[in-house]
């Protein structure tokens, strides 16, 4: 065998052959999760309900609605 495959570090020739990247700016993925306010919950709707409802307010007004509903059923409702 040779040397080179016995290397088990990149040499300092190599090493100089990556360019250096700055990550520091880097978005954390949940980061777009705090983006949004105060989003606690994500929903999945089948698409048939989506295209019913087509947009997210549209969704959460039908979704208070309900638990509005609910609660003046007795029911508890949504998160009280």
């Amino acid at each position: 065998m040779s040397k080179e495959a016995d290397q088990t570090e990149p040499s300092e020739e190599s090493l100089r052959e990556i360019p250096e990247v700055d990550f520091s700016k880097g978005i954390r993925p949940n980061r777009y999760a705090n983006l949004r306010g105060e989003l606690e919950r994500a929903v999945y709707l089948p698409k048939e309900l989506w295209d019913h409802f087509g947009s997210e307010e549209k969704v959460v007004e039908a979704l208070k609605r309900l638990a509005d509903a609910s609660r003046d059923e007795g029911g508890r409702g949504a998160a009280e």
